[in-house]
């Protein structure tokens, strides 16, 4: 999990965020904001740890998709963002998290990957609309049949994205992340202990960054004093 204390928040003399809006206290609404930071940086590493462990990782994705029209082989290979926006063989100017093939099924995942699972009707709407974008795009030159994939990693069944994500997707369209890894070929179980392992370390953080700020600090004392 991405440490609170690695985040950066707002410097003095830029306009007051949100979260300053809200309480009041400058260093309270930086301290919030990068709180608001972690958890963002915590999806971008969840993409990179689940990388780091697919099975079968795709090293050059144009030269797979070249030489895998001929083979049969009953393995999951998988291939990054990046990789799609630099592919020859690709076009889309969309780019899901991870595309994931299997030659003998002659099939191709299209795979997003949320941290959380909750989201408004919009964003909703927006993340189904753009991953059929992309399936529609590139369905008719690839020599594989596709689907569409949301993965709520943190979801133990598929119901709650479902709601999450305002039923814009449909039960067979979504993921959890114990499914992920049994498709991608990692262990599931691996990536939750070591993103909990840092829950401490983010809550000592936090603790001591509150404490730190004097008005809060007094307020609390006040509070347990009675």
């Amino acid at each position: 999990m991405a440490l609170i204390e690695d985040a950066k928040g707002r410097r003095e003399g830029q306009s007051p965020s949100g979260y300053t809006r809200l309480f009041g206290i400058f260093a309270l609404g930086n301290l919030m904001s990068r709180v608001q930071g972690a958890v963002i940086a915590s999806g971008n590493e969840l993409e990179d740890m689940i990388w780091e462990r697919v099975k079968y990782p795709i090293a050059d994705l144009d030269e797979f998709i070249s030489k895998t029209i001929h083979t049969s082989e009953n393995k999951t290979y998988v291939a990054t963002k990046n990789q799609i926006k630099k592919s020859k063989s690709i076009n889309s100017k969309y780019e899901p998290d991870f595309i994931a093939f299997n030659p003998s099924s002659r099939h191709c995942y299209i795979v997003e990957v949320k941290d959380g699972d909750t989201f408004d009707t919009k964003k909703s709407a927006g993340e189904h609309i753009t991953l059929h974008n992309f399936n529609n795009d590139i369905s008719q030159s690839l020599p594989y049949s596709t689907s569409i994939h949301m993965c709520c990693f943190n979801s133990p069944t598929r119901e709650e994205p479902f709601y999450g994500l305002k039923k814009k997707f449909a039960l067979q369209e979504l993921l959890t992340g114990k499914e992920l890894g049994n498709l991608f070929g990692f262990d599931y179980d691996e990536i939750v202990e070591m993103r909990t392992s840092d829950q401490q370390s983010n809550l000592d953080y936090f603790i001591r960054a509150i404490l730190a700020i004097d008005n809060i600090r007094n307020m609390i004392v006040k509070r347990l004093k009675g």
